[in-house]
């Protein structure tokens, strides 16, 4: 079966190597086709997403890789767009801007509908951030922090619907269980009726494999209890590895494959041009 990974970074945004490192390890590592998949430019002074004044140097050093190397692996241009309610809500318009192949879809910066720029930053490396500013901006409801970040997901399938919903239920990293579990209530709830969107929306989720050996998880996202959900609804899905440098490129994604076979999928999703589906060996 072909190797796949469609959401990778490079030093063109947060990732810690070059786009031909990345792209050398991935060959040395025997995948098929990848996808280069940087975090797409945001309205707000970050660390993390590509500045708009290198997306067309960018551009141009996929075209350079592929170039030289699309007789080794089947290369395809991406990005990973944020989707920020009342602030970056545009997003498939924005991939077609850029000419991708592909996009994937994700939430990092949760907002609730106001006229405020703030956002909670549910993401990096430093949990002090998710706790202070789940104080700051939700006065530490939790409940109500998850229903903007699940709600946030919901309009982004309903009116941008992306190729790949990244990293579904990433919410869960810095929480570690302080706040809510899987088995809380209201939390199932809210998961529950994402898949229903994703189903209707006939959208592949990606099984992400970074939490686990940055080990800043303990599972993949989403969580293997999701994937059973998700499996009962036949919901397409494909493994990512999300990696940032270039000896992560294949971290766990045998594990993911692993488990996803365990649960009893057949199929992993896989672009080739279009969106195609390939059995599991």
């Amino acid at each position: 079966m072909f190797k796949t990974n469609y959401h990778s970074h490079s030093s063109f945004c947060d990732g810690k190597s070059s786009m031909e490192e990345i792209l050398l390890a991935a060959i040395d590592r025997g995948f098929t086709h990848w996808g280069v998949s940087s975090h797409a430019p945001v309205p707000f002074e970050n660390k993390f997403a590509i500045k708009p004044e290198r997306v067309q140097e960018y551009l141009l050093e996929f075209k350079r890789l592929k170039d030289i190397y699309s007789d080794r692996i089947h290369l395809y241009l991406g990005m990973e767009i944020d989707f920020i309610t009342d602030m970056m809500e545009n997003i498939r318009e924005q991939s077609k801007d850029y000419g991708l192949d592909y996009f994937i879809g994700s939430v990092h910066q949760v907002k609730e509908h106001n006229d405020s720029l703030d956002s909670w930053f549910i993401d990096g490396h430093d949990p002090d951030i998710y706790d202070r500013e789940l104080k700051e901006l939700f006065d530490n409801d939790i409940r109500r922090a998850c229903e903007a970040f699940f709600t946030q997901q919901i309009r982004m399938l309903e009116i941008n619907t992306p190729d790949v919903l990244g990293h579904c239920d990433k919410i869960t990293m810095h929480n570690k269980g302080r706040y809510f579990t899987n088995e809380t209530p209201w939390y199932e709830e809210m998961v529950r009726e994402l898949i229903d969107i994703v189903k209707k929306n006939d959208t592949i989720v990606e099984v992400n494999t970074r939490g686990l050996y940055k080990k800043r998880h303990t599972d993949f996202y989403p969580s293997v209890k999701w994937l059973e959900i998700l499996k009962e609804k036949n919901i397409k899905i494909t493994i990512s590895t999300d990696c940032h440098k270039a000896d992560e490129t294949d971290l766990f994604y045998q594990e993911a494959l692993d488990t996803i076979k365990t649960i009893g999928f057949t199929h992993l999703s896989y672009f080739e041009g279009e969106w195609k589906e390939q059995r599991i060996d």
